[in-house]
């Protein structure tokens, strides 16, 4: 049977960064459930607060910050890491959140999220990794006995050899400004150390009581002696109501009766049921316009090796032949709100094709819906390498250029995961016609030099994770001579799609989406 999976926010990228160490990005997205107020722990704009263990999932669900999963190398192994990233347009320092006697526990990964919102790119190594029964994800370990008990096996050498492996990798990104620190707890003893370890001279070192109320200071220690003053941080009176607009408008979507809907923000879509007919559905519209949509559409189940792959297949209305576009799932999987984007490409005179790539992650074979968290899912998705991947959106492209009404033209496009799966796929696909990239990160340049199709991007200023990539993407297919459209969009958050309504994101909606449409007709009808 398949659970009942609500997604609260998106993001990223699984793929190499160009001109910085090689950066296997398994996946990404936002975690949890239906968002929930956990006492007084749910984030509300820039303040920080030390998140309740028991909490610590929904407290994950209900933030809007950018989180995912990250393969950190390690010889021939590797080393999974979960990692936060701020809203800011610069540089960051890097923050590692460990615990004594824990790995990447709930817990940690929350207080990672109140570390990100202070301004740190925050990273909890998942020092358990491989270390689970058979040696399984370490998600295996139930009981602090059994972490315990792994942990005693690792031995200190080797976990601080894999902490520091995730310090140096994350240190290294685009998004980082060289500087490393930690925050450490140890919960039997009541305390926390923070420490600056990398990138300045002093490397200064404070302990703290394990505390609500030290835990603010603790940080405040930590933005000081890294010197950290945050650019475009949501600090003001403006970003305030920016995330509270955010928290009131998730608590009125799970209040809002479909056929009334409730007011959202001028200029993007304005109704949690209805959305307008020239924009794509985002969060709190994608249920209602999957179910009102009158256009043909069907789930049909593709043979990939020895994976069943669930696939979404719209058409335009008509009998007419059409141009496909390849639909790439974002960082959390293939949910309501990719089938909500490909019935406006739909209703935008395209066929839309989105496969489910995650198929077989489950223990019984199913993909996203066959967990509960999206945040299980996201971990379990690491066996489905980027190679893998590419080898599906190519099974996805075949059958679609099968179909009785393709014209034999193609397109790829994604968001955040899927965003730079799109901008892969063009090197991957040589014979594709065009690739529309939203926040994704681009393919290494021996990928890159086998683009042929024109490729166009999308991000958002407060997203320096993935905006950093641009302009060494935008001089390497310069160079190359290959056609690279990129737009950034001012007080911009990264998944600017999904969640339309805040900061800067209404008008870089309004501006992307037509320019989205125009290049699809231009290059695939």
């Amino acid at each position: 049977m398949r659970k009942r999976i609500l997604v609260v926010a998106i993001a990223a990228t699984c793929l190499a960064v160009v001109s910085i160490p090689a950066r296997t990005r398994i996946v990404s997205g936002r975690s949890g459930s239906t968002p929930q107020p956990v006492g007084n722990t749910v984030p509300r704009g820039p303040s920080i607060v030390l998140p309740a263990e028991e909490g610590a999932r929904h407290f994950l669900g209900a933030t809007p910050r950018h989180l995912e999963w990250v393969a950190v190398p390690m010889g021939s192994r590797m080393v999974l890491a979960f990692v936060v990233s701020p809203e800011r347009s610069d540089r960051a320092p890097v923050l590692l959140v460990t615990g004594r006697n824990q790995g990447a526990s709930d817990w940690l990964r929350a207080i990672a999220d109140q570390a990100a919102a202070a301004g740190f790119i925050a990273v909890v190594p998942d020092v358990l990794t491989g270390q689970g029964a058979n040696n399984g994800d370490s998600d295996s370990l139930h009981t602090p006995h059994e972490t315990a008990r792994a942990l005693a096996a690792l031995g200190p050498k080797e976990i601080a050899r894999r902490i520091e492996a995730v310090r140096a990798f994350e240190v290294a990104s685009p998004a980082s400004n060289g500087i490393g620190a930690r925050l450490d707890f140890d919960v039997q003893a009541s305390t926390m150390m923070a420490a600056v370890e990398t990138g300045i001279p002093s490397h200064a070192r404070a302990n703290f009581v394990l505390s609500g109320a030290s835990f603010p200071a603790a940080i405040t220690f930590l933005q000081r002696e890294t010197h950290d003053h945050p650019a475009l941080m949501p600090s003001t009176s403006a970003g305030e109501n920016e995330h509270a607009q955010h928290f009131a408008m998730l608590a009125q979507a799970e209040k809002a009766r479909p056929e009334i809907g409730q007011p959202g923000a001028d200029g993007a879509n304005t109704s949690y049921a209805q959305k307008r007919p020239d924009l794509p559905a985002d969060f709190y519209t994608a249920k209602a316009t999957i179910e009102n949509s009158k256009l043909k559409k069907e789930w049909v189940e593709l043979q990939v090796g020895d994976v069943k792959m669930r696939t979404w297949v719209e058409y335009p209305a008509g009998t007419g032949k059409a141009g496909t576009v390849i639909v790439m799932q974002h960082g959390v999987g293939m949910d309501t709100w990719v089938r909500g984007v490909a019935d406006q490409l739909a209703q935008s005179g395209f066929i839309a094709v989105a496969a489910d790539v995650w198929a077989g992650i489950a223990p019984n074979g199913g993909g996203l819906d066959a967990f509960q968290y999206v945040d299980d899912a996201l971990k379990a998705s690491a066996k489905i390498t980027p190679d893998e991947t590419m080898r599906r959106y190519k099974a996805a492209r075949d059958y679609a250029l099968k179909l009785p009404r393709s014209n034999g033209k193609t397109a790829s496009l994604g968001f955040c995961a899927g965003g730079g799966n799109a901008f892969r796929f063009a090197g991957e696909v040589p014979e594709l016609n065009g690739a529309v990239v939203f926040y994704g990160v681009p393919p290494e340049e021996a990928i890159m030099q086998k683009i042929n199709a024109p490729v166009i991007g999308f991000y958002g200023e407060n997203d320096a994770r993935v905006t950093a990539t641009v302009e060494p993407a935008a001089a390497a297919m310069k160079r190359m001579g290959k056609s690279y459209e990129p737009h950034i969009y001012q007080k911009t958050t990264h998944s600017f799609v999904l969640f339309q309504e805040v900061g800067g994101n209404p008008a870089a909606i309004n501006d992307a989406w037509p320019r989205v449409i125009a290049f699809l007709k231009k290059n695939i009808m």
